[in-house]
């Protein structure tokens, strides 16, 4: 008997433990890059030259913007933030950055967001269809070395970039 009362607790401690974690699992969406055309997907009807232009804005913010880098704070647990990105002029395309480590400070370039759109396997090539890809940060960058952003203790990773067509006012 005292096995079994043993065994229950231990089994009841396990499952206790998965449920702390269980808030990392809501965020959960893959790296991969996804077209959202596919597997049966409806296509975003996005122009190919509005996609370009929210590329080539990021850059642009980050070589002229008050900070070369995108960053999405740590969130409270069930956070998965999905922020529109400050590029004006971009509708009919809407794009997004999604926080998928919110237990975490996240903080990309901009370049790299760029990079998550016109880069290779980037959501460029999704055509017409809108996506989201993982943001994969170039390390390489002597900005994430900096003590800027050291400071900052965030983490370049963690950031879905999303393109889907803009809601009708």
């Amino acid at each position: 008997m005292l096995f079994y009362r043993t065994a229950l607790l231990l089994l009841a401690g396990r499952l206790s433990a998965a449920s702390v974690l269980s808030p990392h699992s809501i965020c959960s969406e893959s790296a991969k890059r996804i077209c959202y055309e596919d597997d049966g997907g409806e296509s975003q009807g996005l122009d190919r030259a509005h996609v370009q232009y929210v590329a080539d804005y990021l850059r642009f913010l980050g070589r002229s913007g008050d900070t070369p880098f995108w960053t999405m704070p740590r969130e409270e647990a069930g956070g998965c933030g999905e922020w529109t990105l400050p590029v004006p002029g971009a509708a009919p395309v809407l794009p997004l950055a999604k926080h998928t480590s919110p237990w975490l400070a996240s903080s990309v370039l901009y370049e790299d967001l760029a990079a998550a759109v016109d880069g290779d396997g980037g959501l460029l090539a999704c055509g017409d269809a809108g996506g989201q890809v993982g943001v994969v940060a170039n390390v390489t960058n002597p900005l994430y070395d900096g003590e800027e952003y050291k400071k900052t203790g965030a983490k370049p990773e963690g950031i879905l970039m999303k393109l889907v067509r803009a809601p009708r006012d």
